[in-house]
């Protein structure tokens, strides 16, 4: 049976028609993208590959694709997944060292995606270890009070006022409220607020907020 979705070549052409200049030049880089895609063999169009490689590029970067006004973006993206029978969202049955790599992949600054990327091994190398404990049939605790914690000297002393910026907007209520995430009070958890689906693992705002914390007002 013939294919009667349109061609994603269509598709750019509807999309360019009322667009402004700069849009326009977008949508060539996403073409482009997809077109390169789809003749390497890969069915991957999803917006946080294409948006990543968009932003290298020049062009919009993931959270551009993703948010409201990215929906001419996302449109083209669709046309090239019909058309190449392919998907635009990475597969839902992946592990949560994936889904932390595609939101490192939406912070653009490079600065402050290290700093969020300590903060995330941190949190997994504590998860490991009370996985650990747990695995233990005979535990001794220690209810000795043992000192705070500090944080890596990077994550306080060499931040630059919009790094600090940067990190306060990753948990701010309009961010979390665009992306459709919610922080869990008790826990620190972000996760989609639609679904419950765990984008990062509970300890990863409290740290933030400790770190901006720590820093005070300097």
């Amino acid at each position: 049976m013939q294919n009667r979705n349109p061609s994603p070549d269509e598709v750019l052409a509807a999309l360019k028609r009322d667009a402004t200049h700069r849009t326009q030049q977008s949508l060539d880089i996403i073409q482009t993208l997809c077109s390169e895609q789809h003749q390497r063999g890969s069915r991957d169009f999803s917006v946080a590959t294409i948006g990543r490689l968009s932003s290298e590029r020049g062009g919009p970067a993931t959270q551009t694709i993703r948010n409201k006004h990215g929906e001419h973006y996302r449109t083209l993206l669709a046309a090239w997944a019909a058309f190449a029978d392919g998907l635009t969202r990475k597969p839902p049955a992946r592990g949560e060292s994936n889904t932390a790599d595609d939101v490192l992949a939406m912070i653009e600054d490079a600065s402050v995606r290290a700093i969020v990327g300590v903060i995330m091994a941190e949190n997994r190398k504590l998860k490991g270890e009370n996985t650990l404990l747990k695995s233990k049939a005979d535990i001794i605790v220690d209810r000795r009070r043992l000192p705070e914690p500090t944080m890596p000297a990077i994550a306080i002393s060499t931040l630059l006022p919009m790094e600090k910026d940067a990190l306060r907007q990753a948990i701010s209520d309009e961010f979390l409220q665009l992306q459709g995430w919610r922080i869990d009070a008790k826990t620190g958890r972000v996760s989609s607020a639609r679904d419950k689906r765990p984008i990062f693992a509970a300890g990863f705002a409290t740290a933030i907020k400790k770190v901006l914390d720590s820093d005070g007002n300097r």
